[in-house]
């Protein structure tokens, strides 16, 4: 009897040891099932996210009108250029990035800079709605001079600048100074709004599909010559041949 009840003692403590690691086992899974869950469904804010935000802004452009000669040098063209955004917050800025954008030379190469080489950029601050540019000395004794090639090169500058929102004319300064002439031929003493009639006429698209279509035209024209041509001599070849044989 004594023998019985102590299996029996043995028996159900066995029971209550394996209850209890079974139980600890499932507990531990469970909460490692649940923190598990926990960290997928928490989206990250950390400053990564941050940094490609700012990234982002970092790639918005600015788009900035200048004004280069054409290859004849009697006519303004209208270039495009894009500038970064955070370069170019204000109008203040966005003058200044212009003058400095037009110093480098057009893209196109069929344009060229009515602007001297190897000088420094004019400076550029605004008063009201007119851009005051102070040209270095320096840019002006390297200008080549010339009633045409002083107008290109002010009003280069001028139509650049009138065409940033916030500025309505441009007055130029040298060294500080209102001077009289630009270098002999241009009065410079007054503020100079944009001059559209400088500006060299942009072709139509009718215009350009029109052309487009003649050349095409004479083309296939002289193809199909071309073609009669050399069927009509391969003809004759064989009419020889056969009057040979």
């Amino acid at each position: 009897m004594k023998k019985s009840l102590c299996i029996l003692v043995a028996f159900l403590l066995m029971v209550g040891v394996f209850s209890a690691c079974s139980m600890k086992k499932a507990k531990d899974d469970l909460e490692e099932t649940s923190g598990s869950e926990r960290l997928e469904d928490v989206e990250p804010t950390s400053s990564i996210m941050i940094t490609e935000e700012q990234k982002q802004k970092e790639m918005e452009k600015v788009v900035l009108t200048l004004y280069f000669a054409d290859a004849q040098a009697n006519k303004l063209v209208a270039e495009k250029r894009f500038v970064p955004k955070s370069s170019a917050k204000n109008a203040s800025e966005m003058a200044n990035m212009a003058i400095n954008e037009l110093m480098k030379g057009p893209i196109s190469g069929h344009l060229v800079s009515p602007l001297p080489k190897g000088v420094k950029a004019p400076k550029v601050r605004l008063e009201k709605n007119t851009a005051i540019v102070d040209l270095p000395k320096e840019f002006v004794e390297k200008h080549p001079g010339g009633s045409t090639g002083e107008t290109l090169t002010i009003y280069s500058i001028v139509n650049t600048l009138v065409s940033i929102n916030g500025i309505d004319q441009v007055q130029f300064t040298i060294e500080g100074k209102k001077v009289e002439e630009f270098k002999g031929h241009l009065d410079i003493s007054k503020p100079f709004k944009a001059n559209k009639d400088i500006v060299a006429e942009e072709k139509s698209k009718e215009s350009s599909i029109s052309q487009d279509a003649e050349k095409k035209d004479d083309s296939i024209m002289t193809s199909e010559e071309d073609a009669a041509e050399e069927a009509m001599l391969i003809e004759w070849e064989l009419m020889d041949q056969s009057d040979y044989q």
